[in-house]
């Protein structure tokens, strides 16, 4: 009798071992393959260009719990929504990810292609860019999951920044210089001419405010400057780097017209 149960409880044990080696995997990844809906959520990382003389630019998009994309932007304005844009991304089961984002007529086209990791939290790879003249830009990219809404809350703001405002001929450079409180507003701030050295705006405390609005993707939405001397800059929307190294977007100033903007602390 003993000897029965002791074959009872033995092959009870293989049983069980056999139904757990044969029933899928809860997790994903690498262990049980990827699917389309590994996409879903916000996405944002850097695009660095393969020429060194080239800084990086800041990148994000969006997609729904299916892992369809409905939006991206980078740092130097260029958006792509579902409703006006061509956007067409797969996740392979391997985790090998290609993106297409192009607007009508194939403007503005970027192409992503790269591997997702095991933990399904970092995309890598190269990209391609080709603007609407036809000339390409390459380079890799890094992208990470946002951890949901609380992403961009509470960053240290507090210090100096500056960079360009309408970085391109000689006579159109110009260097924009900020004094930031913890919450990103304006203390104090300048925008100079870099070749003949003339102070073109000044700008007191309360002239504007850097705080992130969309906190689960860095963005920035409808911001607007106001200088001392009444003049202003709108952007339509800013971009904010996690590690608070680039503040960068497409604006325009009413005195001195439309700009690259890209402040670095």
């Amino acid at each position: 009798m003993k000897h029965s149960l002791s074959l009872m409880l033995c092959a009870a044990a293989m049983s069980c071992a056999a139904s757990s080696d044969s029933s899928p995997s809860a997790s994903g990844g690498a262990s049980g393959g990827y699917a389309q809906s590994d996409l879903s959520g916000s996405w944002i990382g850097k695009l660095t260009s393969f020429d060194p003389s080239e800084q990086f630019r800041l990148f994000y998009f969006n997609a729904a719990v299916d892992g369809l994309v409905s939006e991206a932007a980078d740092s130097v304005g260029h958006e792509w929504h579902d409703v006006n844009a061509n956007i067409v991304a797969d996740l392979l089961p391997d985790g090998e990810m290609s993106m297409s984002l192009s607007l009508n007529l194939g403007h503005k086209k970027l192409e992503l292609h790269g591997q997702m990791a095991d933990s399904m939290a970092n995309i890598s790879g190269e990209y391609q860019y080709v603007n609407v003249a036809g000339i390409s830009v390459k380079g890799t990219f890094e992208l990470y999951l946002s951890a949901g809404d609380e992403y961009f809350t509470n960053l240290d703001f507090s210090g100096s920044w500056s960079g360009g405002f309408g970085v391109g001929r000689l006579h159109n450079q110009r260097l924009l210089t900020f004094e930031l409180d913890q919450a990103g507003n304006v203390v104090s701030g300048t925008l100079m001419n870099t070749v003949t050295g003339e102070e073109i705006h000044h700008y007191s405390a309360g002239a504007g405010s850097f705080s992130v609005d969309n906190t689960m993707s860095g963005r920035i939405n409808n911001f607007v400057l106001v200088a001392d001397d009444g003049s202003f800059a709108e952007c339509d929307f800013l971009l904010v780097d996690i590690d608070l190294e680039l503040i960068a977007g497409i604006g325009t100033d009413s005195e001195v017209g439309a700009a690259v903007i890209e402040v670095r602390r």
